[in-house]
């Protein structure tokens, strides 16, 4: 993340001379995907033509394989290693993860990390379990300098951030963090940081991007519900250091647009067999076992956005522990929370019970996305130390993701294949915690369970 934001900072647009051509009778939720996919709101990261060519700076055997494919399976074999998905909403070769502009100058979106697959399928507002982010900047920072194409650097005092340890991960809130660090409450950019940042481990917050069909459910944002629900909050993520406040108040009506389809995206229905009876059994447990946490879902349902305390949950602390609480005060202190109008949470001490709407395409589990699939999440014990996931598998008895359990990475995987693995022993990545109900249910409960869950 860190080195695909500094490569960004090489060229900034003027967000100024973006357009969204109208549209008759378009809603504002219609304009903001439309946005998303054909306004570049960010900075230049690359061209069209240098994502088409950036296979030529791949390790070996893969480069190979690349120059000798067609430019259909090259294209494949490009969305595969970094993660990325075409989408039929937008016809061509660039993936949904990237907006172009009239020249071919391309920028990063939000659907990098909120749009993704799942059994295959691409899932509109799905957070994407399958991005590689380390592999993509690590090439993209070999392509470049290959073409005599050096990043500028950051601020010389911009605390330094840490790149995704796994794929299926993102450390977007250790960018927003050293973003904000160089930033006054107005949003200009400053020469020293303007809160104490403890680097590394403040900057080191390794998470699983939640889906955008949760949003309407939420007064709150994040994991731990620390501040209100904005659109001014979720513009923080591309606040990259060149970018200046004018370019900021420009891009602030996209982002209305983008709140509002955020808010309008829907959960998608479970598309395998359900078992009917099992499944009206395993209501009876979910009321009585998660309802209290996670809400009802009957009728309009009800959602507590409740927030259990650490100590009780028991999954990594890494994202209570060491998150900046000075960051969230000048967070919710400047323009971002409308100079302290927005309601903040500044040290709530645990993760709030997120609501449980498309539950069944939502794997891997826990906020970190540790846990492979819902069999394993009411099983603690037998939890994998290290799973390796297939990209399109689907297991709709476990409910999640079709993975190879491992105690260890296997002998003889390259560094860059070790991302492949997730591994459970690293900083930010336990798959501890969360132990009820399952300590409380029989085999067969947990099956009804599952069922149940799968019809929400």
């Amino acid at each position: 993340m860190r080195k695909l934001l500094t490569l960004a900072a090489t060229v900034a647009i003027g967000l100024s001379a973006l357009t969204v051509p109208a549209a008759a009778e378009e809603t504002a939720a219609e304009r903001g995907y439309r946005t998303l996919l054909t306004v570049p709101i960010g900075v230049r990261l690359m061209t069209e033509a240098d994502f088409d060519r950036i296979w030529q700076v791949w390790p070996e055997p893969a480069r190979s394989r690349a120059e000798k494919a067609s430019p259909g399976e090259r294209l494949q074999m490009t969305l595969a290693r970094y993660g990325f998905q075409l989408t039929a909403d937008r016809p061509g070769n660039l993936p949904q993860q990237f907006t172009a502009d009239d020249k071919g100058n391309v920028s990063i979106n939000c659907l990098a990390c909120h749009g993704g697959p799942v059994e295959g399928k691409v899932t509109i507002g799905l957070g994407n379990s399958l991005i590689n982010l380390r592999t993509f900047t690590d090439d993209l920072a070999r392509y470049l300098a290959a073409n005599g194409r050096e990043p500028s650097p950051p601020p010389p005092k911009a605390p330094p951030f840490a790149e995704e340890p796994t794929r299926g991960l993102n450390n977007a809130w250790g960018a927003a963090i050293s973003f904000m660090a160089m930033r006054d409450r107005d949003l200009n950019v400053t020469e020293a940081p303007q809160f104490p940042v403890k680097a590394p481990d403040e900057l080191d917050i390794p998470v699983k991007t939640p889906p955008f069909w949760l949003s309407k459910r939420k007064t709150r944002y994040y994991y731990d519900a620390f501040i209100g629900k904005t659109h001014r909050d979720i513009m923080q993520f591309v606040f990259e250091y060149s970018v200046t406040p004018q370019q900021v108040a420009e891009m602030e009506p996209y982002f209305k647009d983008i709140f509002a389809w955020i808010n309008s995206v829907q959960p998608p229905k479970y598309p395998g067999d359900i078992d009917r009876t099992a499944a009206d059994r395993g209501r009876l447990v979910y009321l009585k076992n998660c309802a209290s946490c996670h809400g009802t879902y009957s009728g309009e349902g009800s959602y507590p956005e409740r927030v259990i305390p650490l100590d009780e949950i028991g999954t990594d602390p890494v994202r209570v522990h060491d998150f900046p609480v000075a960051f969230k005060r000048h967070l919710a202190e400047g323009w971002v929370g409308d100079y302290g109008a927005v309601a903040l949470y500044p040290e709530t001490g645990g993760y709030v019970a997120p609501p449980l709407d498309g539950i069944w395409a939502n794997a891997p589990y826990l906020h970190n996305g540790s846990v492979p699939t819902m069999w394993d999440l009411l099983t603690p014990d037998a939890r994998p130390a290290v799973w390796l996931r297939t990209d399109n598998g689907y297991d709709h008895t476990k409910m999640g993701l079709e993975v190879t359990r491992f105690t260890a990475v296997p002998d003889g995987v390259t560094p860059e294949d070790r991302r492949l693995y997730y591994r459970t022993a690293l900083r930010g990545l336990s798959n501890a915690g969360h132990r009820y109900p399952a300590t409380d249910l029989s085999e067969q409960e947990k099956t009804n369970l599952i069922e149940y869950l799968k019809t929400l």
